[in-house]
């Protein structure tokens, strides 16, 4: 085994005979005495063939023999320190990536290694355009060869090999090549991605696995760019073609595109006026009013394509059986121009409905066999020029009318419309579902306004069963619109949030969950699982399409489109399967990730990562009186995402954690610093998380069985507050005067418990401001209701508990290291019954309050930055809490104590040095004692919060959350 050194030395070791252990055999230190950042040793049959490659503190490349250490080649170009190195196979190339934003290609000379001079190379490539350090870069081999960079950028990028060859170094000033970079790969959160690898698929297919500092692995299928086989049907490679559209006219080429008007001024103005040239910012328009070109295009099915045009003309476009051309066949034709299109799939025939601008709607059945036309409907929907859309929804024919007009009729019988709707908000409605079991229409609006219609009536007009004024942010358009069972309503907008709502008991719409695109895209397409889920979006990022798979957090394609809205449609299958058509000037482009062969699921699941610093973790019991039922984890962190996921201990291993997802994302997009479960009934908890802006959110949790007889639980959102901003200083404006500025609050939650009163949840927490509140939840009106305020700290309050018995008792610990002790009865203003004072040297981190057998006597379990775990016992008389008996552990972990639980009679700890413990608490008659148990070095980094859940044969389990999570089963 060959080492490599920080100290530019590499060692050999050897394995004793016995094979029980390894000895040093040789040191060959290299001549040039440095310091390196990286290393990496080629490969080698001998010893002395070896090669190194040394990535100095000088930011160049060393590459030396381990024969006699001296440097035979020198790579010589960066500007910034090396971040890694590795050889190419043949150990002929040396890649590099660096602190300034580049990657390198070096190409060895030939014999240069057998020489007795050290030569100084150029590199053969650079790869400038992330806009962070670069961690890692590799070759990829195949019909197109292509190098990928992983980032600090949090994006991995791909290269073409070829045309990389040749660019510029920074000294001769580096400049972007456009046809270099062929791919930006995005997916990871958090701090970066440190490294990629090759390897292949069990398909054969060449794919990239990425590792970054969210914690997370990605795998990237990178035939796409490597594979002369793309577009095949037994590839999943992307492949992009173009068709351009029969007797298409263009006014202009591509250099009128961007022509701008010039407008001179009259020659008789004198010239005191003439000041200066005046440029329109209006474009020429490509086409003339009698030119043909694409309006509508919609994806039937794979490799069938239907596109409306302006001279009303309606085309189906298939792919030749080769698939190498699309031929383009007339279906129809209409007076005036198509404005929409919607098409619904058969078993045997494709349904499509087109509208033109006379307010005419056309139904043509088209077989999937032979392609013709079997049958053709056309009926007056409406006035001229106010029919603005048209949608097929299971068997049904809807047109969208101006100022909010909806009309529905049968698709085969249209000679009396079944019925009409209008939207209470009066905007345009651009999103539609209708679902024929539930008698329920959805309808979304340019607005952002989502409403659900009973269609179970005789009534020619619909009645609003349940509306939401804004349901999407900013009043941002809601594109995609789908009904699920439950109901559940899913939503899309521009305002990058794929949401899910259902109706509450009161006949409001309350939204569930919802998911953000990453990077601010819009979702205009979504897809779910047959369980309701989220699975894939798609939309626009400023002028590129992009696809999500939200299941593992990843992007799936993105293709330039030059705008968002030409016409353009998406067709989405299993797995990667996707399919994307768009206009560009007079020709459909089309971009295909298709193959024939059956997808194969992935068994092992990928885990979502929060890609920051967990704060706060908690178990969601499994429902009473189930069998093998799983554990329900949700967590909180820096990223201000809230998820959850679920835990089997049964299950192999590998997949005892599955299922994961987001329930929510804080408002203010900042931390969640803490969470509580709350327990209704056996099936039902409340789940409340506070975090920065002074946010308290809430949501119901309820366990419920699928079809199969599988348990988990759904969210819904009951408060969501939107932050207040207090009022900041008067400032002046340049431009606009003095103004009264608005601030966010700097007063964030730190901790949250929960406890009933009266059949009623309260909420206790306490804030970075001192402030110690108890509120109740008033789920008519989605708000929290002010009960108590806490007066005692002048510090902030980290840590609080509840303890529920006859009386409800609560702890609070804040920076000073003071413990004050709390009766809740609901008083508007309550001060402390005991305070300890500098209970610890400095802040109290965590808390745990709990019973004892003694029905008069409870426990406070507490840690701090002072290291000690400190257990003090408090015997009650009535309304008053006096403290008795005391332990204390000092020293119990070698760094902050950041968590503690107990039951009582024993203690779980966690501390930022890595380790957890198990404590139990002995009672000797007139002291107690706090004796070490049990402890394991977690592999959390900066472990900040436990959690244990009690099962009832007395199993506990442990969560650990820091950097990432661990699950522990602890058999007692």
């Amino acid at each position: 085994m060959a080492i490599g050194f920080s100290d530019n030395a590499v060692e050999l070791w050897r394995r004793d005979a016995e094979g029980d252990g390894w000895t040093r055999a040789e040191r060959v230190e290299c001549e040039s005495r440095c310091l390196l950042y990286t290393l990496a040793l080629s490969a080698s049959e001998t010893w002395a063939g070896m090669t190194v490659a040394a990535g100095t503190i000088f930011n160049d490349v060393q590459l030396w023999c381990v024969r006699d250490g001296a440097v035979r080649v020198k790579c010589v170009g960066h500007e910034g320190s090396l971040m890694r190195v590795r050889f190419g196979e043949d150990g002929d190339v040396v890649y590099s990536s660096s602190d300034d934003r580049t990657a390198r290609v070096w190409d060895v000379p030939e014999n240069a290694m057998d020489s007795n001079t050290c030569v100084s190379v150029r590199p053969s490539a650079v790869l400038a355009g992330h806009v962070a350090r670069v961690w890692d870069c590799v070759r990829i081999d195949g019909e197109r060869p292509v190098y990928a960079t992983a980032g600090e950028d949090c994006t991995v990028r791909v290269w073409d090999a070829n045309n990389a060859r040749g660019t510029e170094t920074l000294e001769q000033g580096v400049t972007r090549r456009p046809q270099c970079e062929l791919a930006v790969l995005r997916g990871h959160r958090g701090r970066g991605i440190w490294r990629v690898c090759k390897l292949k698929a069990f398909n054969g297919d060449v794919v990239l696995a990425s590792a970054g500092a969210d914690g997370s692995v990605k795998i990237w299928n990178m035939s796409d760019w490597t594979s002369a086989s793309a577009g095949q049907k037994d590839s999943m490679a992307l492949h992009e073609s173009v068709t351009p559209c029969p007797d298409g006219k263009l006014t202009s080429d591509d250099a009128a595109d961007s022509t701008d008007i010039e407008m001179h001024e009259e020659p008789a103005e004198s010239a005191s006026s003439k000041k200066r040239k005046k440029k329109s910012k209006r474009r020429k328009s490509l086409f003339g009013p009698n030119d043909e070109y694409i309006r509508a295009v919609r994806i039937a099915r794979y490799g069938v394509i239907y596109v409306a045009t302006n001279c009303g003309i309606l085309y189906r476009v298939t792919i030749s059986s080769k698939g190498a051309a699309w031929v383009w066949e007339r279906v129809c034709e209409s007076a005036s121009p198509l404005m929409s299109m919607s098409v619904e799939r058969t078993d045997d025939s494709d349904v499509v409905a087109v509208s033109d601008l006379e307010g005419i709607i056309k139904i043509a059945h088209i077989s999937c066999h032979t392609g013709s036309c079997t049958n053709m409907i056309s009926f007056r929907a409406s006035e001229t020029r106010v029919l603005m859309d048209v949608f097929l929804k299971n068997g049904y024919v809807f047109a969208s009318i101006v100022g909010g007009v909806i009309k529905c009729w049968r698709r085969d019988e249209v000679e009396q419309c079944v019925f009409t709707l209008r939207n209470p908000y009066k905007h345009r409605i651009l999103a539609l579902d209708y679902s024929e079991e539930l008698q329920i229409v959805a309808v979304g609006d340019q607005k952002g306004n989502l409403c659900v219609f009973d269609a179970n009536t005789k009534a020619d007009d619909l009645v609003v069963l349940a509306k939401k004024w804004s349901a999407h942010e900013k009043a941002s358009s809601i594109n995609a619109c789908e009904i699920h069972p439950g109901p559940v309503f899913m939503t899309g907008g521009r305002d990058s949030n794929a949401c899910c709502w259902s109706v509450s008991g009161d006949g409001e719409l309350v939204l569930d969950t919802k998911w953000t695109a990453p990077s601010k895209a819009s979702v205009l397409f979504l897809s779910a699982t047959a369980n309701g889920d989220f699975s894939r979006a798609a939309g626009f990022r400023e002028t590129d399409f992009v696809a999500y798979s939200v299941s593992d957090q990843r992007q799936m394609i993105r293709i330039p489109c030059h705008a968002q809205n030409v016409p353009h449609d998406v067709f989405m299958g299993d797995g990667d399967r996707i399919i994307f058509v768009h206009r560009y000037k007079t020709s459909l482009h089309i971009s295909m990730r298709w193959s024939e062969q059956d997808v194969v699921e992935d068994k092992s699941g990928a885990l979502w990562s929060h890609g920051r610093e967990i704060h706060t973790i908690r178990f969601v019991p499994p429902p009473g009186g189930a069998e093998n039922a799983p554990l329900g984890v949700v967590s909180g962190a820096e990223d201000g995402t809230i998820m959850r996921l679920l835990y089997d201990a049964t299950r192999r291993d590998g997949a005892r954690v599955y299922s994961p997802s987001d329930i929510c994302k804080h408002p203010g997009g900042r931390t969640v610093k803490s969470l509580s479960i709350y327990k209704e009934n056996d099936h039902s908890y409340v789940l409340c998380a506070g975090g920065a802006k002074e946010v308290l959110l809430a949501f119901r949790l309820t366990w419920s069985r699928d079809k199969m007889g599988a348990w988990d639980f759904k969210s819904a959102a009951l408060v969501i507050p939107k932050p207040e901003d207090k009022p900041g200083t008067r400032a002046w404006t340049k431009g606009c005067g003095y103004v009264e500025p608005r601030a966010e609050s700097d007063q964030r939650i730190m901790d949250v418990a929960t406890y009933a009163r009266d059949g009623e949840m309260r909420v206790l927490y306490s804030t970075s401001l001192g402030a110690v509140t108890v509120v109740a939840m008033s789920e008519i009106n989605r708000s929290w209701r002010m009960i108590s305020s806490l007066k005692h700290h002048s510090c902030p309050a980290l840590a609080v508990d509840v303890l529920e018995r006859s009386r409800v008792w609560a702890c609070s610990g804040g920076t000073d290291g003071g413990i004050a002790v709390w009766l809740l009865d609901d008083a508007e203003v309550a001060a402390p019954v005991c305070v300890i004072e500098r209970a610890h040297q400095s802040g109290v981190n965590a808390l745990c309050i709990s019973h004892t057998s003694d029905e008069n006597v409870f426990i406070i379990v507490s840690g701090g930055d002072d290291q000690t775990l400190r257990v003090q016992e408090f015997r009650v008389d009535d309304a008053s809490a006096s403290p008795s008996r005391l332990a204390e552990f000092k020293f119990s972990h070698s760094s902050a104590m950041r968590s503690v639980w107990s039951d009582g009679s024993r203690i779980i700890s966690t501390s930022v040095d890595q380790r957890v413990k198990i404590w139990d608490i002995a009672s000797l008659d007139a002291r107690l004692e706090i004796v070490p148990r049990e402890g394991v070095v977690t592999q959390t980094p900066e472990p900040e919060a436990i959690d244990v859940h009690r099962a009832r044969d007395g199993a506990l389990t442990l969560a650990v959350a820091g950097r990432g999570f661990e699950l522990y089963d602890i058999k007692t």
